[in-house]
């Protein structure tokens, strides 16, 4: 058996720490703790990996607490230690008065800079103010600072002057989103926009901060699922293709996935269908896609992350991670297991 003295700094302190392997398994839809016995709250959220280690950052939907967004860390994707407050609460700006909170953040790192750059939907109560938030950190589990609220596009398409949420004077709203760093170093930010009808893709500039400008629609972004009315986009690539899982836009109830691929980020984009197959297939087995998270050492298999909300007690909704594999005709398929490992 290997040693801890053969072993990187970082993971020799993490197994001495008492946080390496264990026979953990997955078990979707049930409660989850971390290492110390502690509730997981890490909704809505997205995997980074780096030197080695998983980080798990998702939405605190505690009432009063001081997270906004949690941070979890792993060896296995399985046995998750909390590794802190990754963006406060207080951090967040106020608009118009009122507070702000965080809804689907999601962090890559930018090798460009060394910075962790986090993405979020910003929002307020009553889902007007629909933008984007962008915060820095210079370690995965942060401290992040907030750095702006955006909303990227500001184009108003002659969206009348009564149109909901200010578009024709701030540009398309900015909800259900994702991040996608691609092979070559650029990043596109995914996100619900006029108002959850059409979905936009977006090029970063090289910070990951903003929009590449200038803005040009068909270069730099693009208008996808036109009038389809699609949120909770999880994109991901496979043999050189795109692929992008999303949801229907039903408030907090289960409905169909559909899956869209494309050989660009930017486009065109085909829809295929459901991926779900199997028992509840139909209400993406009573969850919500979230990220697609490729699996280290496993060409063609991902983990798919979804919530399973509770719209009574959002406290307490739950986990769906399952296996996501390809079929001989190059289309995901999503099946329920009940209890796996990566």
């Amino acid at each position: 058996m290997q040693t801890n003295r053969f072993l990187p700094p970082v993971i020799a302190l993490w197994l001495a720490a008492g946080n390496g392997p264990a026979a953990g398994t997955i078990r979707s839809g049930e409660p989850w703790f971390d290492t110390s016995g502690q509730r997981i709250h890490a909704h809505g959220g997205g995997l980074l990996r780096h030197a080695g280690v998983f980080y798990w950052h998702g939405e605190d939907r505690t009432r009063g607490g001081a997270a906004a967004v949690n941070c979890y860390a792993s060896t296995n994707l399985v046995d998750w230690r909390f590794a802190g407050v990754a963006l406060s609460r207080e951090s967040l700006p106020r608009a118009d008065g009122q507070r702000t909170f965080v809804e689907r953040p999601k962090v890559i790192h930018n090798a460009r800079t060394g910075k962790f750059v986090m993405w979020m939907h910003l929002e307020q109560p009553g889902y007007h103010y629909a933008r984007a938030g962008v915060a820095l950190a210079d370690q995965p589990a942060g401290p992040f600072t907030f750095l702006h609220a955006l909303r990227p596009i500001t184009n108003d398409f002659n969206f009348p002057a009564d149109a909901p949420n200010r578009q024709k004077e701030l540009g398309g709203t900015f909800r259900d989103m994702n991040l996608f760093l691609d092979d070559d170093g650029r990043a596109y930010v995914f996100y619900a926009s006029e108002n959850n009808w059409t979905m936009y893709v977006v090029r970063l500039n090289e910070a990951f901060t903003g929009p590449e400008t200038p803005t040009l629609e068909g270069r730099t972004w693009a208008r996808i699922l036109v009038r389809d009315m699609r949120e909770a986009p999880a994109p991901f690539k496979h043999q050189g293709r795109y692929h992008l899982i999303t949801s229907g836009c039903t408030g907090w109830q289960p409905n169909p996935a559909r899956w869209h691929v494309a050989d660009a980020p930017l486009g065109p984009w085909r829809t295929g269908g459901d991926p779900c197959v199997g028992p509840e297939a139909g209400l993406t087995f009573r969850a919500q896609s979230t990220f697609v998270f490729p699996l280290p050492g496993k060409p063609g298999e991902f983990l798919f992350l979804g919530d399973r909300w509770n719209p009574q007690d959002l406290p307490d909704s739950r986990y769906v991670w399952l296996p996501l594999r390809f079929d001989t005709n190059g289309a995901p398929r999503l099946e329920w297991v009940a209890e796996w490992r990566p």
